[in-house]
């Protein structure tokens, strides 16, 4: 922002330079969505699930590489990796809603900065070494990002015996 003063984050109350809101669409879909080049492979995004549906029934994230599949209720946030972790929703009943707001470091900033303050298209005309030596820094930042995540043997899984967010099924759940 020193360099460019004149720029405004998406709210006053987030520290996130992009902002998502997902008002249907990849929610009515199983698949997974791809990893997008727009997340920064490093950073944290924050995922907030709104709208109205019972979470048991529907509205989980799957977390694709992972092979979980977590409750996520309307008012939860689950911070993830969305540079390197595709996830999709299990759909909700045609009469509910399931909506998102993602708040996420853009990658486009992160690359700006990268390149001394250029775009990627200005950044092109650079010499090849210096090309060269940004895409390896850039394969390297992302290595480095997937190397900070634990191996699934060195998961302590007694640790994710949480409360079910205080919901407990009912009869009616089971129909």
């Amino acid at each position: 922002l020193e360099k460019h003063p004149d720029l405004l984050y998406p709210s006053t109350s987030s520290i996130y330079s992009a902002a998502t809101f997902e008002l249907g669409g990849p929610h009515r879909r199983t698949v997974a969505q791809g990893v997008p080049h727009r997340f920064v492979p490093g950073a944290l995004s924050i995922l907030t699930a709104l709208g109205k549906y019972n979470p048991l029934r529907g509205g989980h994230v799957i977390l694709w590489e992972l092979g979980f599949v977590v409750c996520f209720p309307p008012g939860a946030s689950i911070i993830l990796p969305t540079g390197v972790i595709h996830y999709s929703f299990v759909r909700v009943r045609p009469d509910e809603t399931r909506y998102s707001l993602l708040q996420w470091a853009g990658s486009g900033i992160a690359r700006y900065l990268r390149n001394g303050f250029n775009f990627d298209a200005d950044f092109a005309k650079a010499s090849r070494e210096k090309y060269a030596a940004r895409e390896e820094r850039r394969k390297a930042d992302h290595a480095a990002a997937i190397d900070t995540f634990p191996l699934e043997s060195e998961l302590d899984y007694s640790a994710m015996r949480l409360p079910f967010f205080g919901i407990q099924p009912t009869a009616a759940d089971n129909n």
